[in-house]
């Protein structure tokens, strides 16, 4: 009997949205061993795809001019790979990125493959060498106000940054990213979701009805396909 493919499910939404959230959610969910989560963000170029700095000052002065906002900082190809091989039924060893040395990490995480395949993040459903693989594409629909309020929150609080640097990043490149190549996203995908005010970031598990009424079309959409 010829073993099935994974199921790929590709969530995507704005910086902010409770994308990830809600596929945390829908992880927990899910039976033990029937899905497995697959950060987009683990796939961020090393600091030697864009030369080695000399010094902390030069690599500080390196990091500055890359847009991580843009689908161009994602090692495409890699992600690509590592997604085919999960969906025939092999692990792979999935990089680690070190947020705090903006590099990639000598480490690697190990990942088994399940019948359900859950890929989050801002560029899920705006590479075009992924969509053959995905399966079911759904979009988080936040308003704007609600994505920043969050990120300020989660850069301050838990990455310790001040609020002016968050807000000019944010003016700088996060908006203008998310137009151009998160957000048109929405008009494509197989699922529009509307945010009904998760929490984000931080040690949360939202449960209640608003959490219920976001991953019904989900479920359903699992059922439909004989995933669950």
């Amino acid at each position: 009997m010829t073993k099935r493919k994974s199921f790929l499910i590709a969530m995507s939404g704005g910086s902010g949205s409770g994308k990830s959230t809600l596929a945390e959610a829908l992880l927990d969910h899910l039976p033990d061993g029937k899905a497995v989560m697959f950060g987009e963000d683990a796939y961020y170029h090393p600091m030697s795809f864009y030369g080695d700095p000399a010094n902390e000052e030069e690599r500080l002065a390196l990091i500055a001019t890359i847009n991580y906002d843009a689908p161009a900082s994602k090692e495409v190809d890699h992600l690509v790979k590592d997604l085919r091989a999960l969906k025939s039924g092999q692990g792979i060893d999935q990089p680690i990125y070190d947020y705090d040395r903006h590099d990639r990490s000598i480490k690697t995480r190990r990942i088994e493959p399940a019948p359900v395949l859950i890929l989050e993040g801002i560029h899920a459903l705006s590479m075009p060498k992924i969509r053959p693989l995905i399966d079911l594409s759904v979009y988080v629909d936040t308003p704007d106000d609600l994505r920043l309020a969050r990120r300020i929150r989660r850069d301050v609080v838990e990455r310790g940054r001040d609020v002016e640097s968050v807000l000019q990043q944010y003016l700088g490149t996060v908006r203008a990213a998310h137009y151009r190549w998160t957000h048109p996203a929405k008009f494509e995908a197989d699922l529009v979701i509307a945010d009904e005010g998760l929490p984000a970031y931080g040690n949360v598990r939202p449960t209640g009805e608003a959490l219920e009424r976001m991953l019904a079309p989900v479920l359903a959409r699992l059922q439909t396909a004989g995933v669950t």
